[in-house]
């Protein structure tokens, strides 16, 4: 008996260190949310023992779960590159006509060859369907589109003017330029 329970022992412990060493390995993994192992104690007794001489046998793995708290947002040099604060995850689809809807914490995107904004492994972001002023026509699941953009975004302009309001200290030296009025 005892060797079984020491046996427990064991394999508790090697789930453990698996749970780290996945933790460890996707340290640099974009959002990756690390697990943590739940155990509880293995009693056996009958009615007719006392409780206060009553030894466990063992442990047992009750649970891996995966932490879904905030992490660190990072900048990159990705226009492209989103986060989630709080809860929430990217929708994607991994073409434009699955049905398979993947979940991620990933905000890495960039652009394909037909403008659709795609992670990696060029999976779809999807988005909810807009109006031409920007709002929402649709909400859900089933009514997520893959964001494509426009191939062009139109001719540029030159600024014509700008209205711009400041508050500069009260000590601060008049400067004597075009620009000033």
């Amino acid at each position: 008996m005892s060797f079984s329970t020491a046996l427990t022992g064991l394999h508790g412990a090697q789930a453990e260190i698996a749970a780290t060493s996945n933790n460890i390995a996707n340290i640099g993994t974009t959002g990756f949310k690390r697990s943590t192992t739940e155990f509880g104690d293995i009693f056996s007794s009958s009615p007719s023992q006392s409780s206060k001489f009553t030894i466990g046998t063992g442990t047992l793995l009750k649970s891996v779960k995966q932490e879904f708290s905030q992490g660190n947002i990072a900048t990159s040099g990705s226009t492209l590159d989103i986060a989630i604060t709080g809860q929430g995850f990217f929708t994607l689809k991994p073409s434009l006509t699955s049905t398979q809807t993947i979940f991620s914490r990933s905000g890495s995107f960039t652009v394909n060859s037909d403008f659709y904004v795609v992670d990696s492994q060029s999976q779809n972001l999807q988005v909810y369907p807009v109006n031409s002023d920007g709002s929402i026509v649709a909400t859900g699941i089933a009514s997520a589109k893959s964001l494509q953009l426009p191939a062009t975004s139109g001719a540029p302009k030159a600024t014509e003017s700008i209205d711009m309001v400041v508050n500069l200290p009260a000590d601060a030296k008049v400067l004597n330029t075009p620009f000033h009025r």
